[in-house]
């Protein structure tokens, strides 16, 4: 149970007591005390790939503001242009490396919630999954260690952009819950590995819309185990439309709007196949053979012909 949800709880059994004349000292957590909610990771938990570096924390406050929450984000961190900028990223550290800084972080800050992201820089350093899980437990159980009272979020990665690192990406996703399972009821599994594909800005960092989604993701497994009455807020998984960016190299982005379309993705023996895609307007140029007829140039006349040249067209596309 959180410092949290021990406050409203005090609240309660002091009014009663009062009521019954056994009136008490005050709670050491008043009623209204915020939730202290530690972001815990690597550069995902930073914020990379986002305007601002404000990731997925500046969404997740906002939905916990509109749902009435009091929230007061920790860590040794700072980071972003808008909310509570307190977290415990670290760009490039792998498992073993967080787990070197929490027991200070977890004695500084004493979280009643922590939201947990790692393994990402494990994987791409080509570490074996079973052992990145196995550091993965070692880690939440130094967490649990430092703050017993505390609810721990464990998330399964987000996808990469990478294809040789799919597959490892996906073994260690696979061990997550396995890992989670054992470790009692203050430790929830949250399903991160949803932002993919497209919510990819480079290689391994969500963009903008990647964000939100984590954001929903995190809001919605507090609810469920924190807090059932707290208000839905809005899935971005349902969204029809969406501004997407890409990175292209290290100095030049692509943006735009992006549609879930319905596509004819096969046709066969009179049967058509349709399915949702995303999809964007892009510009392409393509060769075409125009007839120029037979005409007169300075006096001579030019016998008509095929000519190829450039043309300029928009159409629809899933790349």
């Amino acid at each position: 149970m959180t410092r949290y949800r021990l406050g409203m709880f005090a609240a309660s059994l002091a009014g009663l007591l009062s009521c019954t004349g056994l009136a008490t000292p005050a709670a050491a957590m008043p009623a209204d005390a915020p939730l202290r909610i530690m972001p815990l990771g690597d550069s995902i938990t930073v914020g990379v790939g986002s305007p601002g570096k404000n990731g997925w924390r500046a969404d997740l406050q906002r939905r916990l503001r509109d749902a009435g929450v009091s929230a007061d984000f920790v860590g040794s961190e700072n980071e972003g242009t808008t909310g509570d900028l307190d977290h415990e990223g670290h760009g490039g550290w792998t498992i073993e490396r967080i787990a070197g800084i929490v027991d200070r972080s977890l004695a500084t800050y004493e979280p009643d919630v922590v939201l947990l992201h790692a393994g990402t820089n494990n994987i791409t350093r080509s570490d074996d999954p079973v052992a990145a899980a196995g550091k993965l437990s070692a880690l939440i159980d130094r967490i649990q260690a430092g703050v017993p009272h505390a609810e721990i979020y464990v998330a399964k990665i987000i996808g990469t952009a990478v294809a040789s690192e799919v597959p490892a990406n996906r073994a260690y996703n696979a061990l997550i819950p396995g890992v989670v399972e054992e470790k009692g009821p203050q430790v929830h599994l949250v399903d991160q590995s949803t932002v993919n594909g497209l919510d990819i800005y480079d290689a391994h960092h969500p963009n903008e819309f990647g964000y939100r989604k984590m954001a929903y993701t995190w809001y919605e497994a507090m609810r469920d185990t924190l807090h059932p009455e707290w208000p839905g807020t809005g899935n971005p998984f349902k969204a029809r439309q969406a501004f997407l960016c890409h990175a292209k190299s290290k100095t030049e982005r692509d943006c735009r709007t992006w549609h879930l379309r319905r596509v004819i993705v096969s046709q066969k023996d009179g049967q058509t196949v349709t399915a949702e895609r995303w999809q964007t307007v892009r510009t392409f140029t393509e060769r075409i053979r125009v007839w120029v007829p037979g005409h007169y140039k300075q006096g001579r006349w030019v016998p008509g012909r095929y000519v190829v040249q450039n043309r300029r067209i928009n159409r629809w596309s899933s790349v």
